[in-house]
């Protein structure tokens, strides 16, 4: 009778062990994330495409963000990055849309400092309030969207 006991009691430990270990997280290849469209901007926010970034962690950054005058548009973010429009990347195809809650798995890189201005401004010359500035993200360049959602 002991035996047993002793045995089940072995099977349990060894049970809860395997199941109750935390799932690790997949390590995507160097330069490439999977994340979640969270806000489009355009105007004086300056086009730009705000993505909280699921995978991987520490590309991003965490803050918050809520338009002018309008608190029930909170968000709130742990690691966003800031994209161009889409229509402004050459390698994007035209049939992914730019809409908050689309799911991206795409291939990034650091934005150059001369392509700041061309591909996060308005084009058309506006005069903007002063309490009208872009959400503080850390931007990128999407070069190529493998899969979306």
């Amino acid at each position: 009778m002991k035996a047993s006991i002793r045995i089940l009691f072995l099977c349990g430990i060894i049970f809860f062990t395997a199941f109750s270990c935390e799932k690790e997280e997949e390590i995507l290849p160097s330069s490439y994330a999977e994340g979640r469209i969270i806000q489009i901007f355009g105007g004086c926010y300056g086009e730009c495409i705000m993505i909280e970034v699921e995978n991987p962690e520490g590309i991003g950054v965490a803050g918050t963000f809520a338009f002018p005058g309008n608190e029930e548009s909170r968000i709130t973010y742990k690691n966003a990055i800031g994209v161009p429009w889409f229509s402004k990347l050459p390698d994007v195809p035209e049939d992914i849309p730019e809409t908050i809650g689309t799911w991206l798995y795409f291939e990034y890189r650091d934005v150059k400092e001369k392509e700041k201005e061309d591909l996060f401004q308005t084009r058309t010359p506006i005069i903007c309030p002063a309490n009208i500035i872009p959400p503080s993200v850390k931007l990128y360049v999407i070069t190529k969207i493998i899969e979306f959602k």
